[in-house]
């Protein structure tokens, strides 16, 4: 069929139509060819064959990251933002599935060739192919940017935590980003549409229908070259440029807190490693040198916060990793997108002799794109044995055993008992009193923290004249057990 195209402009004058559109006399339409836009040698095996099982694994994964972070006891400001990035990159595959299944998996392209596409499948050609994938990957982009920013204060300016990283900042910032990001593809709902015609040749006594791509009023009225040239630098500027700039600030920002707060930890470490274990009082508390020997003890309070600040640490490891991946793919793509509207813009004859070069990368590019949304989950549960306990619990005793007896009490345990506490401050996000992330800790109370706690509050109500007979006997039964966590063992 491909004579057909190469005589368009003869068989214009000679074929009839139906309803035909007054554009074809104002050079206000052109026929959509598929096939010269989307190499089609490419397109099949990565479009046809990888992209199906990619957003498949993509809905599988992400529906278990929306599980885990929409369960009632996890919803914290980190989560929310995770919660709505893992949505959008679901929305970004499925948008584009249909399309993909339709006209390269069950081989459509052939009837485009050899018919042409039905109204149906052209009409919404543009919007599967194109503009909802790129509103909802935009969504996920700046909302990875946001994370980042979050991350930011979190690390860098602790003192605007309590106002700027909250649940509802987080909704408002997820609502802003999802409204801009349709907002900078709006114009594309007005500016053109699909149109699907037959055209009959009596000379060839064949007949076939064309999709053209139909310009509107809106367009006419703005002007075709100021209209494209600024979408199309909109696009480059905000859907690419500018958050992989955010993006690689942000992470850069992180690395370097992280590791000055690796080193200031590591000094401190070391400045009370041979510090004894003091009690606040005038007196110090004598201990029996035998039982002491092979011990050297560490404040509870500088164990506590080093755990503390281990677990915002590790939280926010987690993360970096989660946006290095999205950079590693993002930054390949921006790159080839704007190459791509700077040949069509400034009209590049270097680049434009390999435009199909060009057209061949943006389809690796799109593939790498989703490619990246499964390693996320792969990435929250090797990097926190708490999601990995969610996920069996969730998959166990929800999924394949729901109504087991034992499976409701779990279930109820995990949302109103001791449990809840413990699993909100140990998932991605997992808030405290400062709705600070995720503490990858075990904050449970073994008993010698029950006598600890026991002996301070004791010591608090004891007059100071039976501090040293009071105290002493608990202390001695705290040595007596297995090593404590707030008790190390000395290596002389």
């Amino acid at each position: 069929m491909s004579h057909y195209r190469d005589l368009w402009p003869f068989l214009i004058g000679q074929m009839n139509y139906d309803d035909p559109p007054e554009c074809l006399n104002t050079s206000q339409c052109r026929e959509v060819i598929i096939n010269a836009q989307v190499p089609l040698e490419w397109a099949l095996p990565l479009y046809g064959y990888a992209m199906p099982f990619i957003v498949a694994l993509t809905l599988l994964t992400n529906s278990f990251i929306v599980l885990v972070l929409s369960q009632r006891y996890l919803r914290t400001p980190t989560n929310y933002v995770l919660l709505a990035m893992a949505v959008t990159e679901l929305l970004t595959g499925l948008s584009c599935l249909p399309w993909l299944l339709y006209y390269y998996t069950f081989n459509g392209y052939r009837t485009d060739i050899q018919y042409g596409l039905s109204q149906l499948w052209c009409f919404s050609f543009p919007y599967m192919a194109t503009i909802c994938p790129s509103i909802f990957h935009t969504a996920a982009i700046w909302l990875t940017v946001y994370l980042a920013a979050q991350r930011y204060i979190y690390i860098c300016m602790p003192k605007m935590v309590r106002n700027h990283c909250t649940i509802h900042r987080s909704k408002q910032a997820i609502v802003a980003i999802c409204v801009c990001s349709l907002s900078i593809y709006a114009p594309e709902f007005f500016a053109t549409y699909n149109g699907s015609y037959t055209l009959y040749n009596p000379k060839f006594n064949a007949s076939r229908r064309i999709c053209l791509r139909i310009r509107t009023k809106f367009i006419q009225t703005v002007g075709n070259d100021i209209y494209y040239y600024s979408l199309y630098g909109l696009h480059t500027l905000l859907s690419h440029t500018l958050p992989c700039i955010l993006l690689v600030c942000f992470t850069w920002k992180l690395i370097s807190a992280i590791s000055v707060a690796d080193r200031r930890h590591a000094f401190l470490v070391a400045r009370t490693a041979t510090r004894k274990y003091t009690i606040e009082s005038s007196e110090t508390l004598e201990l029996d040198p035998e039982k002491r020997k092979g011990f050297k003890l560490k404040s509870r309070e500088s164990f506590s916060e080093s755990k503390r600040l281990q677990g915002l640490k590790q939280n926010t490891r987690m993360l970096i990793a989660v946006i290095i991946l999205f950079l590693v793919t993002e930054i390949p793509a921006a790159l080839i997108f704007s190459v791509h509207v700077s040949a069509v813009a400034f009209q590049i004859n270097f680049i434009q002799r390999h435009y199909n070069i060009l057209n061949k990368l943006l389809i690796i590019r799109n593939v790498l794109i989703v490619m990246s949304y499964p390693f996320r989950f792969a990435i929250y549960c090797g990097m926190s044995q708490q999601f990995r306990e969610v996920v069996r619990i969730l998959l166990t005793h929800r999924i394949f055993f729901p109504c087991s007896k034992r499976a409701h009490e779990i279930l109820r345990s995990m949302h109103h008992g001791p449990h809840a506490r413990l699993l909100q401050n140990n998932l991605p996000g997992g808030t405290n009193t400062l709705n600070e992330p995720t503490q990858f800790s075990d904050d449970r109370k073994y008993p010698y923290d029950l006598q600890l706690e026991e002996w301070n509050q004791s010591r608090m109500a004891s007059p100071r004249s039976s501090f040293l007979n009071v105290q002493s006997e608990v202390l001695m039964k705290v040595i007596q057990t297995t090593t404590p966590r707030f008790l190390l063992n000395g290596s002389d």
